[in-house]
């Protein structure tokens, strides 16, 4: 068995770590890259044995404790507002989906023109239901997680039907509806997009 007991201040980036010998406690200064080391030999090695491999799914380029960036091109989806289904041109988009305890907590999303790693220009998400800080409107959506599958969650999400009949999100279009029925009949319209000056690696998660 192994036990280890370590300190934490608010106040400090180093921790401590309690000692005993001889019946006398003290404590040994730990830096974060320590720490973590010291995490990852009383926990991650144990998990790991006993735990199955995890694959992540095609479109999932990056992954944190409890974040997934999903990267989806362009493609036909079907959509709905106000009882009304269409099938539109839907943009290029990376999302940013943080979840906790197999439930979706928040969704980042943007839009791109083409893909180049961290290097990727980010422009203002081209869709409605969207909040301040480019974050999704979410509203009733079942956010939960079905076998870790995150990107299934996410549109599962996306496919809830819309609720904000106007939007800001790209050039010359302001209602729903209007916006719909252009992509309906018309390739995705990125020059009308909105640039934010930002690249994919300079978003904060």
């Amino acid at each position: 068995m192994r036990e280890a007991i370590i300190r934490l201040n608010n106040k400090k980036d180093d921790a401590e770590l309690c000692i005993k010998q001889n019946e006398k406690i003290t404590f040994k200064m730990l830096s974060k890259e320590e720490l973590v080391k010291l995490f990852n030999d009383f926990f991650i090695k144990d998990q790991h044995e006993k735990a199955n491999i995890k694959l992540f799914s095609e479109n999932t380029i990056g992954a944190g404790i409890d974040y997934a960036v999903i990267k989806q091109p362009e493609h036909m989806q079907y959509v709905t507002y106000n009882n009304h289904s269409y099938k539109i041109n839907f943009p290029n988009a990376i999302y940013i989906v943080r979840y906790d305890n197999k439930i979706v907590k928040s969704i980042q999303c943007y839009c791109y023109k083409k893909y180049k790693g961290g290097d990727t220009e980010l422009y203002e998400y081209a869709m409605p239901n969207m909040l301040t800080g480019n974050a999704m409107c979410m509203g009733s959506a079942d956010k939960r997680i079905v076998d870790g599958d995150i990107e299934a969650a996410l549109n599962k999400i996306i496919a809830t039907p819309y609720s904000h009949g106007n939007f800001d999100g790209i050039k010359g279009f302001s209602t729903t509806v209007s916006y719909f029925e252009y992509l309906e009949d018309n390739p995705f319209p990125y020059k009308l997009l909105r640039k934010l000056n930002r690249k994919l690696r300079d978003v904060k998660v």
